[in-house]
Order: C-alpha cells, then structure tokens, then sequence
C-alpha cells in the first residue's frame, strides 16, 4: 500500500469526547483494483482540544511507523472455509481427523463466532465458548449434562490450529489463544483385559472366520492401531523373520471413500515400524494368504485393479470398511459372553500385558509406534507404576530371602 502525506484532525463530538481522524493517502484495492483513500477513525475521551491533539499526533507516530499491524478484516467463518480448511487443514490432517475436526466446526464452533471477524475475536469470547461448552445441553445425543473433557479438548485444538494458522498468514498480529488456559483433561480409567480374560478371548475366536482370528490376534499380541490392521497386505509380512512391516493405513469417510495412507499420527518415522509376530500365528495368516489368492483369479475384477491384497477384504479385493469390525466385535463378545471392552481397548490390553510381564517401557513404545516414550509414560503411567511396584516386592523378597540364608 502506497501512502501519501499523512494528515489528521479531532473534532468534538461530546462532553470530553473527541473523535479523531488520520488519513494516510491513497492505496490500491487488491481485491477491485481501484484506489481508495486510506482514513482511519478512533474516538477518545480526553479533557480538552489540547489533549485531543495529543492523542492525535500518538496515534499517526502509531500508523506510521514501521511496526503497525493493519489486520486483515475477514469474517471468522470465511476464514476457516477458504483459508485454514483448503489452505492448512487438507494438507496436514488425515481425512478421518478432518472429518471429525468439521463435524465439530459445524455444530459448534462456527456458530459461535459467525458474526465476529478474526480480528474481533479476544480471549474473553474463546473462555465464554469453553465455558458453554460445559453446560447441561450441549451434548447432541440427548443426554444431560455438557460435554466430555476429552470433547472439548477437541475444540480447544482446532481452535488453537485455526489461529496459529491466522497469525502466520498475517491475518492476525496476535494469537488470543495464547491467553486461553488449556482445559483440563479428566483421565478415564481404561478398561483392559486381564491375562485370563485375554487368553479365554483367544479360545473363543478358534469359533470365528479365519481374517478375525488373525487381526483380533494380532491386535492384542502387536497393539496396532484399527487403521492399521485394516491397511495390512500379505507384503507387509516375513515370515522368515518372523516380522510385520507397519507401514501403511487404512481408513474410510463418507466425504473421501477408501484412503490408504501413510500413518500421520505423531512421527512418521515411529509409526512406520517392525514388530515381532508371534510364530503360531503365521500358519493361519499362510492359509488366509492362500484363500486370497484363489479369490483374486476367480475375480472379474478386483478393486483398482489389483492395486492392494488386503488381509481384510471381499473377494474382489475391496477392503472391509473400519466400521466393520465395531460391529463384528459387539456380537462376537455376546455371542460368547465376555468382557466388553472397546475396540482400540485391545491396544491398552497388549501394552498392560507387556508392562505386567516387566518388559521395557522403551520396547513397549517401540511396538506401539509412539514417537516418545513419554507418551507410554503417560498413557500407561498407572500399569507402569503397578509394575514398579511388583518389582520392588520381587527384589525385596529375593534379596531377604539370600541374607535369610546367609544368616541360618
């Protein structure tokens, strides 16, 4: 923006208010190409004329100088659909998170701040805005009460994300939520299969189709992730070594079909891993591997062609939608009477059984594609603790029992 010779005025516009106005030239509209003449307004509640000039000479220092901040003046919703959406969030969310990151948008947070523009935004908005969210009838299913701590966690990070995004566009000079205080995460306790729940798990699925025995298996022997046991091909597998390659997963949204994707959660590096597979397990995955095969030469056409050899998939090669095992899963427990606990619980009960059985909080890591330890730490800090515990006891005992003898 080109600026002419800077001039201003105040003129009173009240008892011992004044209203004063700069005007910094003329700029050129990048939008309609045409030039506009630059005048700023600002009203100030000072004694007399001469205070007023003052204020006045402060404020064009202000405007002129090499430091003023002009903030973009686009609405809030406008610019969470054409900027933060297209420009920030399709590139780095995958498509199931941005699924759940618009439902979100939609249903709560665009509403909330649709008449305000970015620049209107202050922190006292965003706190009223968590603040409501914790109010009986927020929720959508009908029950009382507002929303969960982990949902409005939800919130607090796509907002964040949305104005972080703003302030490196030079929409914003400053960030209000770095003035918003994180709302506190309530730890549920997570519900996991003990050693003989899991080993009665394993007798039962003997009973199911052979591709749910070995991915159940797998999930509770490897604790990977749904979206990535679903995203296994027969590839992925040595069977020499005894090793599956996690590389890949797969998911699935109305809005984007069928994805197979690079993991994007955490470090790519961590995620992308090797894990140990237990040897009696690859006998069924060879059998499995073989009924494909058939599958795909009887098929007329297989599922972009051929492109992928899921282990869970029709006999044309369509991968299962993820939904698929939720739902396998709620018979299945019924069906045989056992414990219910969630689907991705399996990944807690095969990081418990490792920790109860002393391995390595940094092998545990490893396994389950953590880029930190730290976050085994904190996931798990409670079964870890326990183990502690139990080893102390061991050690103790060990170590009276040696002087006990010493000393007969």
């Amino acid at each position: 923006m080109e600026r002419d010779k800077v001039t201003g005025s105040v003129t009173q516009t009240g008892k011992g208010k004044w209203q004063m106005e700069v005007n910094l030239g003329t700029y050129v509209d990048p939008k309609t190409k045409k030039k506009k003449r630059n005048r700023k307004y600002k009203t100030i509640k000072v004694k007399n004329e001469k205070q007023a000039e003052v204020e006045l000479a402060r404020w064009i220092a202000e405007l002129t100088s090499d430091s003023y901040f002009e903030p973009e003046k686009i609405n809030f919703v406008e610019f969470v659909d054409s900027e933060w959406l297209q420009k920030y969030a399709k590139k780095n969310y995958a498509h199931t998170t941005l699924d759940v990151y618009k439902n979100y948008l939609n249903y709560r947070i665009k509403p909330a701040f649709q008449y305000l523009r970015m620049d209107q935004i202050k922190p006292k908005h965003i706190m009223d805005f968590f603040d409501n969210l914790s109010e009986d009838g927020m929720r959508l299913d009908g029950k009382t009460g507002g929303l969960s701590s982990s949902t409005i966690s939800y919130h607090y990070r796509i907002l964040k994300s949305i104005f972080r995004f703003a302030v490196k566009r030079g929409v914003l000079k400053d960030d209000p939520m770095e003035l918003v205080d994180k709302p506190r995460a309530i730890s549920k306790k997570i519900e996991v299969y003990t050693l003989d729940e899991a080993r009665k798990l394993l007798e039962c699925l003997d009973q199911e189709l052979l591709h749910w025995q070995i991915i159940v298996k797998l999930a509770i022997t490897t604790g990977m992730r749904r979206s990535e046991l679903f995203g296994l091909e027969f590839k992925h597998f040595d069977y020499d070594k005894k090793i599956v390659h996690v590389e890949q997963a797969l998911t699935y949204t109305k809005e984007g079909g069928y994805q197979v994707h690079e993991i994007k959660k955490g470090n790519g590096l961590a995620n992308q891993r090797d894990i140990v597979i237990s040897e009696s397990i690859i006998p069924s995955i060879k059998k499995l591997e073989l009924q494909r095969k058939k599958e795909r030469l009887a098929s007329p056409a297989l599922w972009r062609d051929g492109e992928h050899n899921f282990l869970l998939a029709d006999e044309n090669g369509k991968p299962y939608n993820p939904s698929s095992m939720k739902n396998w899963w709620k018979r299945f427990v019924e069906r045989h009477n056992l414990k219910y606990i969630n689907i991705h619980a399996l990944r807690h009960t095969s990081a418990t059984l490792l920790i109860n059985q002393g391995v390595h909080a940094k092998i545990i890591s490893e396994r389950l594609g953590h880029s930190d330890i730290k976050t085994t730490m904190n996931v798990y800090g409670h079964a870890l603790r326990q183990a502690d515990a139990l080893a102390t006891e061991k050690l103790d005992a060990a170590l009276l029992t040696n002087t006990e003898k010493k000393g007969s």
